[in-house]
């Protein structure tokens, strides 16, 4: 139930930031619904990834960092122009860096001494604006973006002090632009795909939270995707979304029967002697029963 719960705050977070375009209020006001309905998104993923930890090895990594996005040349015929109506001689798109929230779910599927391999989902999102170097009247000011992207993690020497690992996978991409205002017709939202590709180092465990071991993440990741609709054509068809991140690991960790923490998933669970009845197999032996084996 708690997991239909979260599910159902994921969906209304996931509407809000889709439909915040149409909600006819003031631009302050927007943006602070649209940085609420991100954090709220951004919570629930990571409070929907916790219940998971009690049912086998898994990690989950709360990130925070910048988004780099590599400039794109305009198409022949398209042009951007000045606040008077002039063409500007520029014909490249230029980003600013933007800052970036994000959260991973990893689930171990095969664990080895020197490396493992885990499947999971990356999220990641901008609680502010990706927006661009120049602004034109005739071209998007700024966008907004998720992305939603299953993935597999290859890691060496997990149980190491630095464990570096590689990523790639694939999945859902939504860019929300702000109209421009030569363009009174133009409708923002897009929906499209992207791969991602990267790597990065985990630290062993630092410190322990209520039995939790808790170490740290750096990575690079690139979020291959489509483009935002820009008001003007451009001649790629693609662009990259480089995403610098680091923040918490909540580490491998598994539940044996007496639900206790253990942060060496290498190992086997240990056995409790609440696992046991308190008996001996030599000593309690019933000499009526060995009649009963065959010789």
């Amino acid at each position: 139930m708690n997991s239909i719960r979260v599910g159902r705050g994921i969906l209304q977070a996931l509407k809000l930031f889709v439909s915040s375009s149409d909600v006819a209020v003031s631009r302050a006001r927007a943006q602070k619904n649209k940085i609420k309905s991100l954090i709220g998104l951004f919570m629930a993923v990571a409070s929907w990834s916790l219940p998971a930890l009690a049912q086998g090895i898994n990690e989950v990594g709360l990130v925070i960092g910048g988004i780099v996005t590599p400039s794109q040349t305009l198409s022949p015929g398209a042009s951007l122009i000045g606040p008077i109506g002039t063409v500007l001689p520029n014909r490249d798109i230029t980003f600013d860096p933007s800052l970036t929230l994000g959260a991973e779910y990893d689930r171990a599927f095969v664990l080895r001494r020197k490396f493992a391999i885990d499947g999971g989902v990356d999220f990641l999102a901008s609680p502010f604006d990706v927006k661009l170097s120049q602004q034109s009247p005739n071209a998007i000011g700024q966008y907004a973006f998720i992305f939603l992207t299953p993935h597999v993690r290859v890691k060496f020497h997990p149980d190491g002090v630095f464990a570096p690992w590689l990523s790639f996978g694939g999945g859902y991409a939504r860019f929300l632009e702000k109209s421009p205002t030569a363009a009174p017709s133009f409708k923002p939202g897009t929906n499209t795909g992207t791969f991602v590709f990267g790597g990065g180092v985990d630290t062993r465990t630092v410190i322990q939270l209520f039995k939790i071991p808790i170490g740290f993440r750096v990575e690079v990741r690139d979020f291959y995707s489509g483009l935002p609709n820009y008001n003007q054509k451009v001649t790629g068809n693609l662009q990259n979304n480089l995403a610098f991140t680091g923040g918490l690991l909540i580490k491998r960790i598994t539940f044996d029967d007496s639900f206790r923490v253990s942060d060496n998933p290498g190992s086997l669970p240990s056995m409790t002697a609440s696992a046991f009845p308190d008996t001996n197999p030599l000593t309690d032996l019933n000499p009526s029963s060995m009649s009963a084996i065959p010789c």
